[in-house]
């Protein structure tokens, strides 16, 4: 991989304010970076295009571009899938806001999740909804551009749990603009290896990459690479091998909210170190 795609983050900045983040991520050397939309930076509920140009104004003073848009959708109550129409009514604008201002920012990508099932729910009901909202969504993508990345995770988060689930997505949905990823602490969550994401999504599907550490068998934080105890390199290599050559964003939050700037440059030093010019 080369140095070019690495892209930083506000992720472990979400405690500090968007002036102290952006000047530290500058310091840090940073171009291409994933927009966090979390308040207090940039929450998708609290701001409208006047923010989004600030915003624009913002990066480009300092040389940086978003490469991809990741909303809050964890910690707070977004739903694609959900029973209650109203909410799932609610989400699914939330994302289309979030498309929106991707294609306002000029970031090719943006980062959902596809909805969570309770765990007393029927999850083939709760599938439908999700590839119902999902279908909508992608449409509204291929109007603006823009590719909507996702990834498998924990089923407290999403009924996408395995690479399998999001191959199962990508075909139910059949768009152009809804793709795969990889993100290696969610390999740790579904227990699954890089070789088997690779070959259940194949290389045109795999469009963004998170990278953080973990220590095997406790996947509970996002540590910084080279300070937990995964196959960081092993992962890297293998998408090497296949061409990998979308962007890389360190993705760090909690425990690194005291001292994110430190957190960062261990991180990207980590990377650089393993990257090409």
């Amino acid at each position: 991989m080369k140095k070019s795609q690495l892209a930083l983050s506000n992720y472990p900045y979400y405690k500090h304010s968007w002036k102290y983040t952006l000047e530290s991520l500058h310091k840090l050397g940073a171009e291409a970076i994933e927009l966090y939309c979390c308040d207090p930076h940039f929450h998708i509920d609290d701001v409208g295009l006047p923010e989004v140009s600030a915003m624009k104004k913002d990066l480009g003073s300092y040389g940086m571009h978003p490469v991809c848009l990741t909303p809050e959708q964890v910690m707070y109550p977004i739903n694609i899938a959900a029973a209650n129409p109203f909410a799932r009514k609610r989400s699914i604008e939330t994302y289309v806001k979030v498309l929106q201002y991707a294609s306002e920012l000029e970031s090719p990508l943006v980062q959902f999740h596809a909805g969570f099932a309770l765990l007393d729910e029927d999850r083939d009901i709760v599938w439908q909804r999700s590839v119902e909202a999902l279908s909508y969504l992608a449409h509204i993508a291929e109007g603006y551009g823009v590719t909507i990345a996702m990834e498998s995770a924990h089923k407290l988060f999403t009924v996408l749990n395995s690479s399998a689930d999001i191959a199962r997505m990508l075909h139910d949905v059949g768009s152009p603009s809804l793709r795969g990823m990889v993100d290696t602490l969610c390999l740790e969550f579904c227990n699954e290896d890089i070789d088997t994401l690779i070959s259940n999504l194949g290389k045109e599907n795999i469009v963004h990459l998170h990278i953080s550490d973990c220590i095997v068998g406790e996947p509970h934080d996002h540590l910084i690479p080279g300070e937990g105890t995964m196959d960081l390199e092993g992962v890297m290599n293998a998408l090497d091998a296949i061409g990998y050559d979308q962007y890389v964003t360190l993705e760090m939050i909690s425990p690194h909210e005291y001292h994110p700037e430190e957190a960062t440059r261990k991180g990207a030093d980590w990377l650089r170190a393993r990257m090409t010019d």
